[in-house]
Protein backbone atom coordinates (compact mmCIF):
# COMPACT_ATOMS: atom_id res chain seq x y z
CA UNK A 1 0.00 0.00 0.00
CA UNK A 2 1.16 3.41 -0.87
CA UNK A 3 1.23 6.45 1.86
CA UNK A 4 -1.75 8.97 1.97
CA UNK A 5 -0.94 12.36 0.45
CA UNK A 6 0.82 14.77 2.43
CA UNK A 7 -1.07 15.98 5.06
CA UNK A 8 -2.16 20.10 5.24
CA UNK A 9 -1.48 22.28 8.04
CA UNK A 10 -4.83 22.84 9.93
CA UNK A 11 -4.35 24.74 12.95
CA UNK A 12 -0.85 26.52 15.04
CA UNK A 13 -0.46 25.42 18.42
CA UNK A 14 -1.65 27.20 21.39
CA UNK A 15 -1.99 26.88 24.99
CA UNK A 16 -1.23 28.09 27.99
CA UNK A 17 1.97 26.07 29.13
CA UNK A 18 3.91 25.55 26.25
CA UNK A 19 6.23 21.93 25.67
CA UNK A 20 6.53 22.22 22.51
CA UNK A 21 6.77 25.24 20.37
CA UNK A 22 5.12 24.29 17.28
CA UNK A 23 2.77 21.30 16.87
CA UNK A 24 1.73 21.55 13.60
CA UNK A 25 -1.72 20.81 12.82
CA UNK A 26 -3.40 20.65 16.59
CA UNK A 27 -3.92 22.55 19.51
CA UNK A 28 -2.47 19.75 21.38
CA UNK A 29 0.85 20.14 23.17
CA UNK A 30 0.50 17.31 25.79
CA UNK A 31 -0.58 13.78 25.64
CA UNK A 32 -0.67 11.61 28.67
CA UNK A 33 -0.89 7.46 28.12
CA UNK A 34 -2.22 5.95 31.48
CA UNK A 35 -1.98 2.39 30.91
CA UNK A 36 -3.83 0.38 33.31
CA UNK A 37 -3.79 -3.58 33.93
CA UNK A 38 -5.55 -6.46 32.58
CA UNK A 39 -8.70 -6.07 31.34
CA UNK A 40 -11.40 -6.76 28.08
CA UNK A 41 -14.22 -4.60 27.20
CA UNK A 42 -16.35 -7.33 28.13
CA UNK A 43 -15.17 -7.88 31.77
CA UNK A 44 -14.70 -4.44 32.41
CA UNK A 45 -17.76 -2.50 30.58
CA UNK A 46 -20.26 -5.68 30.84
CA UNK A 47 -21.91 -5.17 27.86
CA UNK A 48 -22.92 -2.26 24.50
CA UNK A 49 -25.14 -2.59 21.97
CA UNK A 50 -26.15 -0.97 18.77
CA UNK A 51 -23.05 1.30 19.53
CA UNK A 52 -24.67 2.51 22.85
CA UNK A 53 -23.23 2.29 26.00
CA UNK A 54 -25.77 0.21 28.18
CA UNK A 55 -25.48 0.77 31.89
CA UNK A 56 -23.05 -1.51 34.34
CA UNK A 57 -24.10 -4.92 35.07
CA UNK A 58 -25.81 -6.36 31.58
CA UNK A 59 -24.76 -10.30 31.16
CA UNK A 60 -23.21 -11.01 28.02
CA UNK A 61 -23.80 -14.88 27.24
CA UNK A 62 -20.61 -16.39 25.38
CA UNK A 63 -22.19 -18.87 22.45
CA UNK A 64 -20.45 -21.89 23.48
CA UNK A 65 -16.85 -22.80 25.16
CA UNK A 66 -14.61 -25.73 24.42
CA UNK A 67 -17.25 -28.06 26.14
CA UNK A 68 -19.55 -26.83 23.86
CA UNK A 69 -21.67 -25.06 25.82
CA UNK A 70 -22.89 -21.58 27.11
CA UNK A 71 -21.63 -19.61 29.59
CA UNK A 72 -23.13 -16.64 31.35
CA UNK A 73 -20.52 -13.77 32.28
CA UNK A 74 -20.71 -13.66 35.97
CA UNK A 75 -20.41 -10.83 38.04
CA UNK A 76 -17.53 -10.16 40.33
CA UNK A 77 -15.83 -7.45 42.18
CA UNK A 78 -12.83 -5.52 40.79
CA UNK A 79 -10.95 -6.48 43.39
CA UNK A 80 -10.92 -10.17 43.14
CA UNK A 81 -8.44 -12.16 44.68
CA UNK A 82 -7.70 -14.64 42.22
CA UNK A 83 -6.14 -13.93 38.51
CA UNK A 84 -6.69 -15.82 35.18
CA UNK A 85 -3.21 -16.46 33.60
CA UNK A 86 -2.66 -14.60 30.67
CA UNK A 87 0.90 -15.80 29.17
CA UNK A 88 1.14 -16.84 25.33
CA UNK A 89 -0.15 -20.44 26.11
CA UNK A 90 -3.59 -19.13 27.99
CA UNK A 91 -3.61 -16.86 24.38
CA UNK A 92 -3.97 -20.03 22.63
CA UNK A 93 -6.37 -21.58 24.69
CA UNK A 94 -8.71 -18.97 24.50
CA UNK A 95 -8.13 -17.98 21.21
CA UNK A 96 -8.41 -21.22 19.83
CA UNK A 97 -7.66 -20.73 16.48
CA UNK A 98 -10.11 -18.26 15.86
CA UNK A 99 -13.24 -19.88 17.55
CA UNK A 100 -12.48 -17.43 21.12
CA UNK A 101 -14.05 -20.91 22.66
CA UNK A 102 -11.06 -21.68 25.23
CA UNK A 103 -11.29 -19.21 27.98
CA UNK A 104 -11.80 -22.94 30.18
CA UNK A 105 -8.42 -24.33 29.50
CA UNK A 106 -6.52 -21.06 31.55
CA UNK A 107 -5.02 -21.87 34.65
CA UNK A 108 -5.97 -19.71 37.65
CA UNK A 109 -3.80 -17.97 39.74
CA UNK A 110 -4.25 -17.79 43.59
CA UNK A 111 -1.28 -15.65 44.99
CA UNK A 112 -3.44 -15.34 48.56
CA UNK A 113 -3.58 -18.86 49.13
CA UNK A 114 -6.01 -19.98 51.67
CA UNK A 115 -7.00 -16.06 51.91
CA UNK A 116 -9.11 -16.20 48.87
CA UNK A 117 -11.77 -18.56 47.74
CA UNK A 118 -11.71 -18.65 44.16
CA UNK A 119 -14.94 -19.63 42.30
CA UNK A 120 -14.64 -23.62 41.42
CA UNK A 121 -15.40 -23.02 37.10
CA UNK A 122 -15.78 -20.26 34.69
CA UNK A 123 -13.55 -17.95 36.81
CA UNK A 124 -12.53 -16.02 33.22
CA UNK A 125 -15.84 -15.93 32.17
CA UNK A 126 -17.10 -12.66 34.01
CA UNK A 127 -18.02 -9.01 33.90
CA UNK A 128 -16.90 -6.39 36.84
CA UNK A 129 -20.31 -5.57 39.15
CA UNK A 130 -20.30 -1.54 39.27
CA UNK A 131 -22.52 -0.36 42.09
CA UNK A 132 -22.50 3.63 42.48
CA UNK A 133 -22.42 3.68 46.00
CA UNK A 134 -19.41 1.20 46.24
CA UNK A 135 -15.97 2.60 46.34
CA UNK A 136 -14.15 0.14 44.01
CA UNK A 137 -16.70 0.62 41.84
CA UNK A 138 -15.64 1.03 37.97
CA UNK A 139 -18.31 3.82 37.43
CA UNK A 140 -15.77 6.49 36.84
CA UNK A 141 -14.52 4.45 33.75
CA UNK A 142 -18.68 4.56 32.24
CA UNK A 143 -18.32 8.23 33.11
CA UNK A 144 -15.52 9.66 30.51
CA UNK A 145 -16.65 6.99 28.64
CA UNK A 146 -20.11 8.21 28.16
CA UNK A 147 -18.97 12.00 28.38
CA UNK A 148 -15.95 11.78 25.98
CA UNK A 149 -14.79 8.65 23.84
CA UNK A 150 -14.56 4.75 23.79
CA UNK A 151 -13.16 2.83 21.27
CA UNK A 152 -15.43 -0.58 20.71
CA UNK A 153 -12.03 -2.42 18.89
CA UNK A 154 -8.58 -1.76 20.45
CA UNK A 155 -6.56 -4.20 20.04
CA UNK A 156 -3.54 -5.38 22.52
CA UNK A 157 -0.68 -5.65 19.47
CA UNK A 158 1.21 -8.60 21.14
CA UNK A 159 -0.80 -11.98 22.15
CA UNK A 160 0.30 -11.99 26.13
CA UNK A 161 1.12 -10.53 29.32
CA UNK A 162 2.51 -6.95 30.53
CA UNK A 163 6.21 -6.92 29.84
CA UNK A 164 5.99 -7.17 25.67
CA UNK A 165 2.99 -4.79 26.15
CA UNK A 166 4.59 -2.48 27.83
CA UNK A 167 7.77 -2.97 25.25
CA UNK A 168 4.85 -2.25 22.40
CA UNK A 169 3.18 1.17 24.27
CA UNK A 170 6.67 2.32 24.36
CA UNK A 171 8.50 1.16 21.90
CA UNK A 172 6.61 -0.25 19.26
CA UNK A 173 7.96 -3.29 19.27
CA UNK A 174 9.04 -6.18 21.66
CA UNK A 175 11.73 -7.45 19.17
CA UNK A 176 15.17 -7.70 21.14
CA UNK A 177 17.42 -5.52 18.43
CA UNK A 178 16.65 -3.87 15.35
CA UNK A 179 17.99 -5.61 12.64
CA UNK A 180 20.03 -3.48 9.51
CA UNK A 181 18.71 -5.57 6.32
CA UNK A 182 15.19 -7.26 7.49
CA UNK A 183 12.48 -7.51 9.86
CA UNK A 184 14.02 -9.08 13.23
CA UNK A 185 12.69 -12.76 13.70
CA UNK A 186 12.06 -13.18 17.51
CA UNK A 187 9.47 -11.13 19.34
CA UNK A 188 9.54 -11.75 23.61
CA UNK A 189 6.34 -12.69 23.85
CA UNK A 190 6.25 -13.87 27.83
CA UNK A 191 7.28 -11.98 31.37
CA UNK A 192 10.60 -12.32 33.06
CA UNK A 193 10.63 -14.91 35.80
CA UNK A 194 9.88 -14.20 39.58
CA UNK A 195 8.81 -11.11 38.97
CA UNK A 196 5.89 -9.46 42.12
CA UNK A 197 6.87 -8.13 45.26
CA UNK A 198 10.32 -9.83 45.79
CA UNK A 199 11.57 -9.83 42.13
CA UNK A 200 14.00 -6.73 42.37
CA UNK A 201 15.27 -5.20 38.83
CA UNK A 202 14.16 -6.56 35.47
CA UNK A 203 15.37 -5.58 32.28
CA UNK A 204 19.07 -4.33 31.57
CA UNK A 205 19.55 -4.51 35.13
CA UNK A 206 17.80 -7.85 36.11
CA UNK A 207 19.84 -10.66 37.45
CA UNK A 208 22.61 -12.08 34.63
CA UNK A 209 20.86 -15.40 34.74
CA UNK A 210 17.61 -13.93 33.63
CA UNK A 211 15.77 -15.15 30.42
CA UNK A 212 12.70 -13.92 28.61
CA UNK A 213 10.94 -16.37 25.81
CA UNK A 214 10.66 -15.18 22.71
CA UNK A 215 8.07 -15.80 20.20
CA UNK A 216 9.93 -17.67 17.15
CA UNK A 217 7.91 -15.80 14.19
CA UNK A 218 8.92 -18.91 11.47
CA UNK A 219 7.15 -21.81 13.63
CA UNK A 220 3.90 -20.17 14.49
CA UNK A 221 3.53 -19.87 18.53
CA UNK A 222 6.67 -21.42 19.50
CA UNK A 223 8.59 -19.56 22.21
CA UNK A 224 12.32 -19.96 23.23
CA UNK A 225 14.79 -17.75 24.49
CA UNK A 226 16.35 -16.89 20.92
CA UNK A 227 18.79 -13.63 20.95
CA UNK A 228 21.32 -13.10 23.23
CA UNK A 229 22.45 -9.78 23.67
CA UNK A 230 26.16 -9.13 23.61
CA UNK A 231 27.36 -10.89 27.07
CA UNK A 232 24.93 -12.43 28.14
CA UNK A 233 22.72 -15.29 28.28
CA UNK A 234 19.75 -15.94 25.25
CA UNK A 235 16.86 -14.10 26.17
CA UNK A 236 18.39 -11.80 28.32
CA UNK A 237 15.93 -9.12 29.03
CA UNK A 238 18.21 -5.92 27.78
CA UNK A 239 17.21 -4.50 23.81
CA UNK A 240 18.72 -2.14 21.34
CA UNK A 241 16.09 -0.24 19.00
CA UNK A 242 14.75 3.03 18.70
CA UNK A 243 12.06 4.57 21.01
CA UNK A 244 9.12 6.68 20.77
CA UNK A 245 11.98 8.42 22.74
CA UNK A 246 14.08 8.04 19.84
CA UNK A 247 11.93 10.61 17.51
CA UNK A 248 10.66 12.90 20.51
CA UNK A 249 14.20 13.39 21.67
CA UNK A 250 15.84 15.30 18.04
CA UNK A 251 11.94 17.23 18.08
CA UNK A 252 12.77 19.21 21.43
CA UNK A 253 9.35 17.37 22.87
CA UNK A 254 9.78 16.60 26.87
CA UNK A 255 8.53 13.08 27.42
CA UNK A 256 8.69 11.27 31.32
CA UNK A 257 7.67 7.85 32.33
CA UNK A 258 6.12 8.14 35.76
CA UNK A 259 6.35 4.29 37.68
CA UNK A 260 6.64 2.92 40.78
CA UNK A 261 10.23 2.16 40.79
CA UNK A 262 12.45 2.84 38.03
CA UNK A 263 13.56 -1.06 37.07
CA UNK A 264 10.28 -3.02 37.66
CA UNK A 265 8.99 -4.78 34.37
CA UNK A 266 6.27 -2.21 33.56
CA UNK A 267 8.89 0.56 33.46
CA UNK A 268 9.73 0.02 29.82
CA UNK A 269 12.42 2.40 29.47
CA UNK A 270 14.48 -0.05 31.75
CA UNK A 271 14.67 -2.51 29.16
CA UNK A 272 16.02 -0.39 26.74
CA UNK A 273 20.31 -0.20 26.47
CA UNK A 274 20.60 3.28 25.02
CA UNK A 275 18.20 4.50 28.01
CA UNK A 276 19.20 2.35 30.65
CA UNK A 277 23.01 2.28 29.78
CA UNK A 278 23.59 -0.35 32.24
CA UNK A 279 26.78 0.10 34.49
CA UNK A 280 27.14 -4.09 33.74
CA UNK A 281 26.59 -5.41 30.45
CA UNK A 282 26.19 -9.14 31.54
CA UNK A 283 23.20 -8.27 33.88
CA UNK A 284 23.06 -6.43 37.73
CA UNK A 285 24.10 -3.38 38.81
CA UNK A 286 22.08 0.13 37.89
CA UNK A 287 20.59 1.94 34.99
CA UNK A 288 23.99 5.03 34.72
CA UNK A 289 21.68 7.18 31.69
CA UNK A 290 21.21 10.69 32.49
CA UNK A 291 18.09 11.33 30.32
CA UNK A 292 16.71 7.54 32.23
CA UNK A 293 17.44 8.55 35.38
CA UNK A 294 15.76 12.05 34.76
CA UNK A 295 12.74 11.10 32.55
CA UNK A 296 11.60 7.86 34.64
CA UNK A 297 10.03 9.56 37.49
CA UNK A 298 9.12 7.55 40.79
CA UNK A 299 6.13 7.57 42.13
CA UNK A 300 3.95 7.57 39.39
CA UNK A 301 1.56 10.03 41.42
CA UNK A 302 4.70 12.17 40.04
CA UNK A 303 2.38 13.22 37.03
CA UNK A 304 -0.19 14.44 39.70
CA UNK A 305 2.35 16.89 41.13
CA UNK A 306 4.05 17.54 37.82
CA UNK A 307 0.09 18.74 36.50
CA UNK A 308 -0.08 20.95 39.71
CA UNK A 309 3.16 22.82 39.33
CA UNK A 310 3.19 23.37 35.75
CA UNK A 311 5.63 21.07 34.70
CA UNK A 312 3.54 18.82 32.21
CA UNK A 313 5.65 17.51 29.83
CA UNK A 314 4.86 16.64 26.07
CA UNK A 315 4.43 12.99 26.30
CA UNK A 316 3.58 11.09 29.77
CA UNK A 317 3.77 7.63 30.12
CA UNK A 318 1.69 6.24 33.59
CA UNK A 319 1.63 3.02 35.43
CA UNK A 320 -0.52 2.42 38.60
CA UNK A 321 0.86 1.51 41.98
CA UNK A 322 -0.24 -1.90 42.94
CA UNK A 323 -3.29 -0.29 44.92
CA UNK A 324 -4.79 1.47 41.85
CA UNK A 325 -4.23 -0.90 39.48
CA UNK A 326 -6.60 -2.67 37.94
CA UNK A 327 -5.14 -6.35 38.16
CA UNK A 328 -6.98 -8.73 39.94
CA UNK A 329 -4.89 -11.73 42.14
CA UNK A 330 -3.07 -9.19 45.06
CA UNK A 331 -5.44 -8.06 47.15
CA UNK A 332 -5.87 -5.05 45.36
CA UNK A 333 -7.58 -1.92 46.94
CA UNK A 334 -9.54 -1.07 43.94
CA UNK A 335 -8.60 2.65 43.55
CA UNK A 336 -7.96 2.35 39.88
CA UNK A 337 -10.84 3.91 38.74
CA UNK A 338 -10.50 6.67 41.10
CA UNK A 339 -6.98 6.92 40.24
CA UNK A 340 -7.62 7.35 36.65
CA UNK A 341 -10.64 9.81 36.99
CA UNK A 342 -7.58 11.89 39.17
CA UNK A 343 -5.75 12.12 36.34
CA UNK A 344 -8.36 13.31 34.37
CA UNK A 345 -9.70 16.10 36.76
CA UNK A 346 -6.76 17.32 37.12
CA UNK A 347 -6.53 17.89 33.33
CA UNK A 348 -9.98 19.18 33.02
CA UNK A 349 -10.36 21.57 36.24
CA UNK A 350 -6.97 22.28 37.40
CA UNK A 351 -5.18 21.66 40.82
CA UNK A 352 -4.41 24.38 43.24
CA UNK A 353 -1.13 24.67 45.77
CA UNK A 354 1.60 25.67 43.48
CA UNK A 355 2.93 29.66 42.95
CA UNK A 356 2.33 29.07 39.37
CA UNK A 357 -0.81 28.44 39.33
CA UNK A 358 -2.53 29.55 42.68
CA UNK A 359 -6.05 29.16 41.99
CA UNK A 360 -5.65 26.11 40.28
CA UNK A 361 -7.21 27.16 36.78
CA UNK A 362 -7.35 24.53 34.14
CA UNK A 363 -4.34 25.42 32.28
CA UNK A 364 -3.95 22.19 30.29
CA UNK A 365 -7.39 21.38 29.57
CA UNK A 366 -7.90 22.80 25.70
CA UNK A 367 -4.10 21.62 24.96
CA UNK A 368 -4.19 18.02 26.48
CA UNK A 369 -5.49 14.80 25.12
CA UNK A 370 -5.51 11.61 27.56
CA UNK A 371 -5.63 8.04 26.30
CA UNK A 372 -6.10 5.78 29.10
CA UNK A 373 -5.88 2.01 27.68
CA UNK A 374 -5.15 -1.39 29.17
CA UNK A 375 -2.05 -3.18 28.65
CA UNK A 376 -3.40 -6.76 28.30
CA UNK A 377 -6.81 -8.67 28.45
CA UNK A 378 -5.73 -10.38 31.81
CA UNK A 379 -6.89 -13.97 30.94
CA UNK A 380 -10.61 -12.38 30.63
CA UNK A 381 -13.06 -13.07 28.40
CA UNK A 382 -13.61 -11.23 25.55
CA UNK A 383 -15.95 -12.47 22.56
CA UNK A 384 -14.76 -10.75 19.17
CA UNK A 385 -11.67 -12.65 17.71
CA UNK A 386 -8.37 -10.52 17.10
CA UNK A 387 -7.88 -9.45 13.00
CA UNK A 388 -5.39 -12.46 12.13
CA UNK A 389 -2.78 -11.32 10.51
CA UNK A 390 -0.89 -14.93 9.88
CA UNK A 391 2.95 -15.32 10.11
CA UNK A 392 4.37 -14.00 7.90
CA UNK A 393 8.23 -13.53 7.10
CA UNK A 394 9.39 -10.04 6.56
CA UNK A 395 6.23 -8.23 7.47
CA UNK A 396 7.13 -6.68 10.76
CA UNK A 397 3.53 -7.69 11.88
CA UNK A 398 4.39 -11.51 13.21
CA UNK A 399 2.97 -11.86 16.43
CA UNK A 400 0.01 -9.69 15.98
CA UNK A 401 -3.39 -9.46 17.18
CA UNK A 402 -4.01 -10.16 21.05
CA UNK A 403 -7.09 -9.17 22.58
CA UNK A 404 -9.61 -6.29 22.90
CA UNK A 405 -8.94 -4.23 25.63
CA UNK A 406 -10.20 -0.50 26.07
CA UNK A 407 -9.18 2.59 25.14
CA UNK A 408 -10.92 5.73 26.58
CA UNK A 409 -9.99 8.91 24.56
CA UNK A 410 -10.20 12.39 26.85
CA UNK A 411 -10.09 15.78 25.04
CA UNK A 412 -11.37 19.09 24.52
CA UNK A 413 -11.99 18.06 21.02
CA UNK A 414 -13.70 15.39 21.31
CA UNK A 415 -15.94 14.75 17.74
CA UNK A 416 -19.65 14.28 20.07
CA UNK A 417 -20.20 13.40 23.53
CA UNK A 418 -19.72 9.38 24.13
CA UNK A 419 -18.48 8.84 21.08
CA UNK A 420 -17.93 5.12 19.68
CA UNK A 421 -15.42 4.37 17.34
CA UNK A 422 -16.36 1.61 15.46
CA UNK A 423 -20.31 1.21 16.91
CA UNK A 424 -21.41 -2.02 15.94
CA UNK A 425 -23.97 -1.45 13.40
CA UNK A 426 -26.56 -4.10 13.14
CA UNK A 427 -27.76 -6.21 15.82
CA UNK A 428 -26.72 -7.34 19.31
CA UNK A 429 -23.37 -8.99 18.20
CA UNK A 430 -20.51 -6.89 16.77
CA UNK A 431 -19.33 -7.12 13.30
CA UNK A 432 -15.53 -8.37 12.94
CA UNK A 433 -13.35 -5.48 13.18
CA UNK A 434 -12.96 -4.39 8.97
CA UNK A 435 -9.73 -3.87 8.53
CA UNK A 436 -9.77 -3.97 4.68
CA UNK A 437 -12.87 -1.49 4.89
CA UNK A 438 -12.89 0.55 7.75
CA UNK A 439 -10.09 0.37 9.03
CA UNK A 440 -9.99 4.03 10.93
CA UNK A 441 -12.12 2.39 13.81
CA UNK A 442 -9.71 -0.33 14.10
CA UNK A 443 -6.97 0.56 16.67
CA UNK A 444 -3.95 -0.92 18.66
CA UNK A 445 -1.02 0.35 20.68
CA UNK A 446 0.98 1.29 17.36
CA UNK A 447 -2.52 3.93 17.38
CA UNK A 448 -1.36 5.50 20.02
CA UNK A 449 2.50 6.21 19.35
CA UNK A 450 1.23 6.92 15.51
CA UNK A 451 -1.17 10.00 16.97
CA UNK A 452 1.94 11.48 19.06
CA UNK A 453 3.75 10.98 15.97
CA UNK A 454 1.68 13.69 14.98
CA UNK A 455 0.40 15.65 16.76
CA UNK A 456 4.10 16.56 17.70
CA UNK A 457 5.55 17.18 13.79
CA UNK A 458 5.87 20.61 12.60
CA UNK A 459 6.49 21.81 8.69
CA UNK A 460 3.33 20.35 7.51
CA UNK A 461 4.93 16.41 8.64
CA UNK A 462 4.42 14.40 11.51
CA UNK A 463 7.35 13.42 13.49
CA UNK A 464 9.70 10.29 12.04
CA UNK A 465 8.61 6.72 12.42
CA UNK A 466 10.22 4.86 15.35
CA UNK A 467 12.64 2.74 12.54
CA UNK A 468 11.85 4.10 9.47
CA UNK A 469 13.43 1.43 7.20
CA UNK A 470 11.28 -1.44 8.90
CA UNK A 471 8.61 -0.67 10.36
CA UNK A 472 7.19 -0.87 13.78
CA UNK A 473 3.72 -0.40 15.11
CA UNK A 474 3.21 2.96 15.05
CA UNK A 475 3.61 2.88 11.01
CA UNK A 476 2.00 -0.50 10.69
CA UNK A 477 -1.55 1.03 13.01
CA UNK A 478 -4.47 -0.25 10.99
CA UNK A 479 -6.09 3.59 11.21
CA UNK A 480 -2.47 4.84 10.44
CA UNK A 481 -2.31 6.25 6.88
CA UNK A 482 0.14 3.68 5.22
CA UNK A 483 -3.01 1.07 6.11
CA UNK A 484 -5.90 3.68 5.90
CA UNK A 485 -5.46 5.75 3.15
CA UNK A 486 -7.33 9.09 3.01
CA UNK A 487 -9.64 8.58 5.94
CA UNK A 488 -7.08 8.55 8.11
CA UNK A 489 -4.49 11.55 8.10
CA UNK A 490 -3.11 10.65 11.31
CA UNK A 491 -4.28 7.53 14.00
CA UNK A 492 -7.06 7.46 16.07
CA UNK A 493 -8.61 10.92 13.97
CA UNK A 494 -12.04 9.65 14.25
CA UNK A 495 -12.13 10.80 18.00
CA UNK A 496 -11.51 14.24 17.12
CA UNK A 497 -12.46 17.96 15.55
CA UNK A 498 -9.43 19.83 16.30
CA UNK A 499 -11.35 22.68 14.71
CA UNK A 500 -14.15 23.07 16.80
CA UNK A 501 -13.75 25.29 20.04
CA UNK A 502 -13.38 23.50 23.11
CA UNK A 503 -16.08 21.67 24.89
CA UNK A 504 -16.63 22.46 28.90
CA UNK A 505 -15.16 19.52 31.26
CA UNK A 506 -17.52 17.73 32.68
CA UNK A 507 -16.34 16.52 36.30
CA UNK A 508 -15.84 12.64 36.80
CA UNK A 509 -16.70 11.35 40.17
CA UNK A 510 -15.19 8.83 41.83
CA UNK A 511 -14.85 8.33 45.59
CA UNK A 512 -10.49 9.42 45.76
CA UNK A 513 -9.47 12.21 44.21
CA UNK A 514 -6.09 13.79 43.32
CA UNK A 515 -4.82 14.78 47.34
CA UNK A 516 -5.60 11.34 48.50
CA UNK A 517 -3.11 9.59 45.68
CA UNK A 518 -0.25 12.42 46.37
CA UNK A 519 -0.56 11.34 50.41
CA UNK A 520 -1.16 7.88 49.99
CA UNK A 521 1.33 6.46 52.60
CA UNK A 522 0.72 2.24 51.31
CA UNK A 523 3.01 2.12 48.46
CA UNK A 524 5.30 1.30 46.16
CA UNK A 525 3.29 -2.00 45.34
CA UNK A 526 4.10 -3.53 41.83
CA UNK A 527 0.99 -3.41 40.11
CA UNK A 528 1.01 -7.14 38.54
CA UNK A 529 2.20 -10.14 40.68
CA UNK A 530 2.13 -12.81 38.34
CA UNK A 531 4.40 -15.88 38.26
CA UNK A 532 6.63 -16.49 35.01
CA UNK A 533 4.08 -16.65 32.16
CA UNK A 534 5.57 -19.22 30.72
Amino acid sequence: MKRAPQMLLLLTSLGAIVAHAQTYNTPIQHVIVIIQENRTPDNLFGAQTNGKFLEPGVNLVVNGNSYGTSVPLAKVPLTTCYNPSHGNKDWQAMYDGGKMDGANGEKIQNPLGSQCQVPPTNVPFAYVENDSGNNYAVNPYFMIAQQFGFANYMFQTNQGPSFPAHQFLFTGTSAPVSYPNTYYDWFVSEEPPSIGKNAGATGCVAQPTTSVLEMDDTVPYTEKAGYAPPGAIAGFPCYSHNTVASVLDPASVTWKYYAQTQTELWSAPVAIDALCVPSLSEGGGTCTGAEFNSNVVTPSAGILTDIRDCALPGVSFVVPDGAWSDHGGQGDKGYGPSWVAAIVNSIGQGMSGSKCNPLGSPVYWNNTVVLVTWDDWGGWYDHVAPPNLGFSNGTGQQYVYGFRVPLLVVSAYSVSKAYVSGAWTTGPQPMACPFSTTPQYCHDFGSILNFIEYVFGSGGKPLSDISPTYHYADYLAPDAPFNCGVSCPYSLSDFFNFSRQPNKFVSISAPYDAKFFLNYTGGPVDPDDDADEE
